[in-house]
């Protein structure tokens, strides 16, 4: 009785009725700040007919600090179409720097995703799902097994954005809060756009992060290739990148050709099972990978040196990331994919538009033709004809693009702000979907964080944006003497962390191994491209992670396992005394080794659905589907 006394108190500070108070106490979901509420609010599926099935909406408040709480909350709509928001809200809310600031944090997971009643495609799951993907983006037979089941219980015809931006409205108006601040990523930023066509009184502001406009999906295609161009120009604008790989688009499509002509087969292991899986990598799974790699400019920057080492025979490290591609499909509601898709994209696509949207690009007719298949028989309703006219809106809105970004490339952005009459649009050179690895990337969250709290697109500063830097591209292997390699074989450890890395030298080069403060993966040889400086890949490691040796007086002293453009690195000293058997456990040097490795199994029910995916650590989920 007194913790409900206790949070009706809280809920009379933040201006919550009394009627959504039993709906709303303290969140028992781990991670979530001890002043965190959590909630369901129902909501109609049939919005028009306000009878028949309600879902659940599942809602998170986030208290803003009592002295000087203004009533204007920021929500959040993540991309997908398909993934939760409340995780990526609350992961944007820490960037941005908005907890515990003045303003609450309204987060919501949407119908048909998360905790919202998802609409996941179990038949997709087992071990043939990366396969799937990298075959037929959604294979067909599997979709169309989802679709039946699911339409037993839902109508899936109003899993659509117009039925969730009213959802949201219909929160906030129950809650009695004032217009919102809405930040939106991919998809998400289209969920903000419909926003504010529908209640353009309820909105503050609103934060575009890779604008989606309707017709993205028939243009996919072709920003993917114009991301690509612009990757393989600057390769050979750079005097290093350029010299090492003299002939990248003659490799390129080679690769292409190679792989048109017969899909390549080799074995790849699977790092949360450890056990080696057959990877076929066909014409459309090897355009996919290409096109995902695109979206994080730490992968970006691995592009020329794993298509050089496919073009010389060496297929691993091109498999080893279409394996992880494929297989981190997972986390998605698959079900309102198709919902949103196939009313909103797939079903405006006229045939003869097909061929001279994809002519001349590496992904072809792939995207357009598996997803106008898997929507066939899927239910559709008539959403009218505001869905494909641009939005109009006086509201203060900032866009953000990357300039070779595959998904939403810098045209959307343009596009959008044409009809947006208190519009700042900031393309960040070399950008892409994805901000990892690039220098500097603190600069966008301070924009968005410092528009929120002015309220207008007036005097922002956006200088830092032209001092972003994207990561060096990775170069091939270098040769190194045997006497410089000799000075570096040794422990290094870091007591503070609970970390320890062996480091071996084999006939073959140097080799490294966890010891202490991670998961158990088999030793690897590290690839050097200096004298002190080694790649460190394998099945199930995180692109662009490098090994850097410190030595004295001809002998190394320690090591440092660093990431691209990251300011901090793990330091380990060379040691005698292995931390083996000192019984203790050190959190931090798992928390460390969470971020240099994929490997790490998260395991969630969502509606009776075991999810195990792989988490990639500091790199972003590849769910995204656009």
């Amino acid at each position: 009785m007194k913790n409900r006394f206790a949070v009706l108190a809280v809920l009379g500070l933040l201006g919550i009725t009394p009627g959504f108070a039993a709906e709303l106490s303290p969140c028992k979901e781990p991670g979530m700040p001890p002043e965190a509420l959590c909630g369901i609010h129902e909501v109609f599926e049939n919005r028009a007919a306000r009878t028949g099935r309600k879902i659940p909406l599942k809602i998170v408040v986030i208290p803003a600090a009592p002295a000087g709480r203004l009533p204007d909350p920021v929500t959040y709509f993540a991309g997908g179409p398909g993934e939760a928001s409340i995780p990526g809200g609350f992961s944007k809310a820490q960037q941005l720097g908005l907890l515990g600031g003045k303003r609450d944090l309204l987060l919501m997971d949407l119908r048909g995703t998360g905790m919202s009643g998802g609409l996941y495609c179990t038949e997709l799951n087992g071990e043939t799902r990366g396969q799937g993907f990298l075959d037929d983006f959604l294979p067909t037979g599997e979709i169309r097994a989802c679709r039946d089941r699911l339409k037993k219980e839902v109508d899936l015809s109003w899993y659509t954005t117009d039925a969730v931006v009213d959802d949201v409205e219909e929160v906030r108006t129950a809650l009695g809060y004032g217009p919102l601040n809405l930040i939106g990523s991919s998809w998400g930023t289209h969920a903000v756009l419909t926003y504010l066509r529908r209640h353009p009184a309820s909105v503050r502001t609103a934060t575009l992060d890779g604008v989606v406009i309707p017709g993205s999906l028939l243009r996919t295609a072709r920003a993917s290739q114009e991301a690509l161009d612009g990757l393989i120009a600057e390769c050979e604008e750079d005097p290093v990148c350029g010299g090492a790989y003299p002939k990248l688009r003659e490799e390129l499509a080679a690769v292409l050709r190679r792989v048109a002509a017969d899909p390549v087969r080799l074995r790849v292991i699977d790092p949360p099972t450890r056990r080696p899986v057959e990877l076929r990598l066909t014409q459309g799974g090897l355009a996919q990978t290409l096109r995902y790699m695109l979206y994080s400019p730490i992968e970006a920057a691995l592009l020329p040196l794993v298509v050089h080492e496919a073009a010389q025979g060496n297929w691993k490290p091109l498999a080893r990331l279409a394996f992880l591609h494929g297989a981190d499909m997972s986390g998605m509601s698959e079900g309102f994919l198709q919902s949103v898709s196939c009313a909103e994209e797939v079903a405006l696509i006229r045939d003869g538009e097909i061929a001279p949207a994809v002519a001349g690009t590496f992904l072809g007719d792939f995207r357009v033709r598996r997803q106008k298949a898997a929507c066939e028989g899927w239910p559709v309703r008539d959403l009218g004809p505001d869905l494909q006219s641009p939005v109009v809106s006086d509201v203060p809105v900032l866009l953000i693009s990357g300039e070779r970004d595959p998904a939403t490339p810098p045209s959307n952005g343009e596009r959008a702000a044409r009809t947006l009459k208190a519009a700042r649009r900031v393309v960040v050179p070399d950008g892409s979907h994805y901000l990892e690895g690039m220098q500097g990337g603190d600069c966008v969250y301070g924009l968005m964080a410092a528009f929120i709290e002015a309220g207008t697109v007036e005097k922002l500063d956006t200088a830092c944006i032209a001092r972003m830097r994207r990561p060096d591209f990775e170069l091939p292997e270098v040769k190194v003497a045997r006497a410089d390699l000799e000075r570096l074989p040794g422990t290094y450890a870091n007591q503070e962390m609970g970390m320890e890395l062996k480091v071996d030298l084999q006939e073959n080069g140097l080799r490294i191994s966890v010891v202490q403060g991670g998961p158990p993966f088999p030793p690897v040889l590290l690839i050097p491209t200096s004298p002190t400086r080694f790649r460190w890949e394998g099945d199930g490691m995180a692109p662009g992670l490098a090994v850097v040796f410190q030595a004295s007086e001809g002998k190394a002293t320690a090591l440092s396992v660093v990431q691209p453009n990251k300011p901090a690195e793990v330091v380990l000293k060379r040691s005698e005394k292995s931390l083996q058997g000192l019984g203790f456990v050190v959190l931090g040097g798992l928390a460390v080794l969470a971020v240099l490795f994929f490997y790490r199994t998260a395991a969630a029910t969502r509606n009776g659905r075991a999810l195990t995916a792989l988490a990639r650590g500091w790199l972003p989920s590849r769910s995204s589907r656009r």
